[in-house]
């Protein structure tokens, strides 16, 4: 009943939030436009309202560089949200990240070989490189499946033990790269920060993945919240973990590296976002499906907004930072909360 009493008002409070964090990422940056300006724009866009008093500069900026920019962290922030709310789930951890089965190390050593690639075969490489991210990824993935399958079962630690081994195996592998790449290894590195800037072109198939797997998530929300409780608990209920397991595992992992390949290791928002939800409307994945993509969408955009202006508001220059430090800016005190918090009380 609690849960259900907060349900509409804080959907509904959270679809404000998504469109503040909307309106406000495409107003701010290097040039700041009135948020007044900024939806006429819009308005004019989406509705044609006919409005002849726009600056061309500023309608370029929004509507070419900024929505599409935004767009990217919306459809991002709402994959890891829920690729974290779900791994926390089947893991039973609630320290369990879209990174956890070592997504984040293969990707970033497929996107560290297109760089190199770039150097050794031509610069065009680069154009490829979320390509290369979202195979590194996947490879991934199957290898950690290979490695925790034992007897035609997937045990819960064995795939965490896993994902760390393939972690360390691709990350020394791209310490490799790194070092053959010498002085040019700047640009791995800016890569593994994680940035919201580029790769606009493969957005629409991307997002519709992203959706379509988000949707696709919610209707096992009974059998999450079975899960989180235990296998025997849930088998003693009728779900069939291991396939449910298996599954999930797959289109959330698959999710992180489309969203990894876009844009690099954006670290904590599958932490923050759906413990942060959590709190507020308890353990029901009904609820805290809908709830963290919404949040993830808002969340990732109005963090990239900070590391557009933070630079010009406190240096007064131009430069931005990767989104990736802002968000682990964040992070990292709310993984301190979550490490105390646990000391009393497990999650689940």
């Amino acid at each position: 009943m609690k849960t259900s009493t907060r349900l509409i008002p804080g959907l509904f409070l959270l679809c404000l939030l998504l469109l503040f964090s909307f309106i406000f990422s495409v107003s701010f940056g290097a040039v700041s436009v009135e948020f007044s300006h900024t939806v006429r724009i819009l308005m004019n866009r989406i509705f044609n309202t006919g409005v002849s008093n726009i600056d061309a500069v500023q309608e370029d900026i929004i509507l070419k560089i900024r929505v599409p920019r935004v767009f990217l962290g919306m459809m991002v922030g709402a994959s890891l949200s829920i690729s974290g709310l779900v791994f926390q789930a089947l893991l039973r951890n609630p320290l369990a990240d879209p990174y956890t089965l070592g997504v984040s190390a293969g990707a970033s050593f497929g996107a560290g070989l297109a760089i190199f690639l770039s150097y050794v075969i031509g610069a065009y490489m680069k154009n490829f490189l979320p390509v290369f991210a979202f195979f590194g990824g996947i490879t991934t993935v199957f290898i950690v499946y290979l490695l925790a399958r034992t007897r035609g079962r997937i045990q819960v630690l064995t795939i965490i033990l896993s994902g760390v081994v393939v972690s360390y195996l691709f990350s020394s592998g791209l310490v490799l790269i790194m070092a053959l790449l010498g002085d040019r290894s700047h640009e791995v590195i800016f890569w593994l920060l994680g940035s919201l800037s580029g790769y606009h072109k493969w957005l629409p198939h991307a997002a519709g993945i992203s959706i379509a797997i988000i949707c696709f998530t919610f209707f096992f929300f009974q059998d999450l919240d079975l899960m989180a409780l235990g296998d025997d608990q849930a088998k003693a209920l009728g779900v069939n973990t291991e396939f449910v397991r298996i599954l999930l595992f797959s289109t959330t992992s698959l999710v992180t590296a489309i969203a990894v390949s876009l844009t690099g290791t954006i670290g904590f928002v599958g932490l923050i976002v759906p413990h942060s939800m959590r709190l507020v409307f308890g353990p029901r994945h009904k609820v805290l499906i809908p709830a963290s993509a919404i949040a993830g969408a808002s969340f990732l955009p109005l963090s990239d907004a900070l590391a557009r202006t933070l630079p010009g508001l406190i240096f007064g220059s131009s430069m931005e930072i990767p989104v990736g430090a802002v968000t682990s800016l964040f992070g990292s005190p709310f993984f301190l909360f979550l490490l105390m918090r646990g000391k009393k009380k497990y999650w689940f």
